[in-house]
């Protein structure tokens, strides 16, 4: 049996990124450090390898850009962005020549495009686990997470990819087992984590609908005003 809730310490870094979050700023170091942790998730699901690592791309990038700019929040690092290059530009995967680089030596990707997948994928695993705490198969948790994030942004081939994925995916019971010893247990941290995650995907989601990066519809309660 597993705990990954202990293991990867996901509550506290997602309660430590909160507290120090302002009105209308998210920390970018403690929300990279909570995300990374929360999207290791799917090293327990077998099949959701290609959706791990993209998720963790994005992480990264705010991480790195994180170490880059000390103190910075995720909205100063793209108000940043948006004076040296247009909206348009940054969507499209604008690289900046003077960002960090990544492990190749290659500049990472803006802050703004990453910021927005990866808020998307920490919908994705929020609705995953609400789900998880009443459906009794795994496969719906991660097909409700799906639907509900990142699917209507997604074309033809990469909705097969994930269809594939959610098909290999192991029992909930088996699942619950590598997030805890007891169900009861897992399932009353996930019930804790998630208002804490929705807080601050609401501080972050009427920032990017204002710059006009984010223009999804999500299920009510995330990137809405809290």
């Amino acid at each position: 049996m597993g705990q990954w809730l202990v293991e990867s310490c996901v509550s506290e870094k997602f309660n430590a990124c909160r507290r120090a979050c302002g009105d209308s700023s998210v920390p970018a170091a403690e929300l990279a450090d909570a995300a990374i942790a929360l999207i290791s998730i799917f090293d327990l699901i077998k099949g959701m390898g290609i959706a791990k690592s993209d998720m963790m791309g994005n992480a990264d990038v705010l991480k790195r850009q994180a170490e880059a700019n000390p103190g910075a929040s995720v909205q100063e690092l793209i108000k940043k962005e948006l004076e040296q290059a247009d909206l348009k530009k940054l969507l499209k995967g604008h690289e900046f020549k003077d960002a960090p680089l990544d492990d190749k030596g290659k500049p990472v990707q803006n802050v703004c495009v990453s910021m927005l997948w990866l808020q998307r994928a920490l919908i994705f695993i929020c609705v995953l686990l609400e789900t998880l705490q009443t459906e009794p198969k795994l496969k719906t948790a991660v097909d409700a997470g799906y639907a509900a994030s990142i699917k209507q942004h997604h074309g033809f081939v990469v909705k097969g990819v994930f269809a594939a994925a959610s098909n290999a995916a192991p029992s909930k019971e088996k699942f619950v087992g590598l997030l805890a010893d007891e169900e009861e247990e897992a399932m009353s941290a996930i019930t804790e984590m998630l208002p804490v995650v929705k807080e601050i995907l609401n501080i972050l989601g009427p920032f990017m609908k204002e710059i006009g990066a984010e223009t999804g519809n999500y299920p009510p309660g995330y990137l809405c005003a809290a």
